[in-house]
């Protein structure tokens, strides 16, 4: 039994996180482990009627963006399309999948606009309780 069994890999199509979700693939390979792509959907500004058919939308574009770009005969990959705040769905996905691995781009912003703007790598690192991997 592998000691990563689940992995979550945080995407939101930018390039830094095109690299985790490779990384993901790989790492997934070679631990034997399952993966699970999760992309969030601000819904602050959305109403009950239209999130659904966002989050819907949303879940086939990141079917088309990671999984179906792979070849899955050796690999368990699923998406997952959730709404929230980034950092916090990302942490309550890995909890309850129970996953111990957590990959996700950053945008290599320095310490004044981390520190203005924020930054979901860095709210992953504090409130997920899992090993959390940066990809630049």
């Amino acid at each position: 039994m592998s000691l990563i069994p689940r992995l979550v890999v945080a995407y939101d199509f930018s390039d830094p996180a095109r690299r985790a979700f490779e990384l993901g693939v790989f790492m997934g390979r070679q631990l034997e482990a399952k993966v699970h792509i999760v992309t969030v959907l601000d819904s602050s500004d959305s109403d009950a009627a239209t999130l659904s058919k966002e989050l819907e939308d949303l879940a086939q574009l990141l079917e088309m963006r990671t999984c179906a770009t792979i070849k899955t005969d050796d690999l368990e990959i699923r998406c997952h399309a959730v709404a929230g705040q980034p950092a916090d769905a990302v942490v309550a996905l890995a909890r309850e999948l129970d996953a111990p691995l957590i990959l996700c781009g950053t945008t290599g912003k320095g310490a004044v606009a981390r520190t203005l703007l924020g930054s979901v790598s860095h709210e992953l690192v504090h409130k997920s309780g899992a090993i959390v991997m940066s990809v630049p």
